[in-house]
């Protein structure tokens, strides 16, 4: 490789490295920065954990704080500015989700933590496992720390794959966790049975 290739390549790889520490984590939500600036346009059904319906970010403080200090609202996304299917319901990579944010008292967001949905059509619910591949994606598939548990009784493999870990891993400010399974609970031609979600919890870590 010569040195203008050397340099074009490492340029490009500092790049991706920005993007990856800087990038939103989710649509307009990023953790560490002021809920201020996440606009209201593009959101529906904003509620607080007691299902008190709120109209707009800013009331936040009109939800009760839980035992850590936190706000916390669930919300939907608002399928009207939708532009193509690929994006109509809440969704990430793919996948619906449900999902919900923590705010501190200050108005920073804290956690966004999101769930499979798991009363999805079962196209959708039999993938849920593999929101880890787009994680890996968006935060790099290097230095994750992870946990493979143990089978235990009641879980039954699927073929020779059985799937109960979740890994963790700290970009910046943030720690990012992801928690996998796909395994079945009783008889396998019985579909209910199916295990298979995903939650990941994307946390401000303030360092200073």
């Amino acid at each position: 490789m010569n040195k203008t290739s050397l340099i074009v390549k490492t340029f490009f790889l500092f790049l991706v490295s920005i993007c990856i520490v800087y990038a939103e984590d989710l649509r307009d939500f990023t953790v560490g920065t002021n809920i201020e600036f996440v606009p209201d346009r593009g959101y529906v059904n904003l509620k607080c954990e007691n299902n008190k319906e709120i109209l707009k970010w800013s009331d936040f403080k009109n939800c009760t704080q839980n035992s850590s200090g936190y706000y916390v609202i669930s919300f939907e996304y608002d399928e009207r500015f939708a532009v193509t299917e690929e994006f109509e319901g809440t969704q990430v990579s793919g996948h619906p989700v449900l999902i919900n944010i923590a705010i501190d008292n200050f108005g920073v967001l804290q956690e966004i933590n999101i769930n499979t949905d798991p009363n999805a059509p079962f196209y959708f619910r039999k993938q849920s496992h593999l929101l880890w591949l787009r994680v890996y994606s968006k935060y790099g598939g290097q230095n994750w720390e992870c946990l493979e548990r143990d089978i235990i009784d009641g879980h039954i493999k699927i073929g020779k794959k059985y799937i109960n870990r979740v890994c963790s891993k700290v970009v910046s400010n943030k720690l990012v966790t992801i928690e996998s399974q796909f395994y079945f609970v009783g008889e396998k031609n019985n579909r209910d049975n199916l295990v298979s979600k995903s939650y990941l919890q994307i946390k401000f870590i303030d360092k200073v």
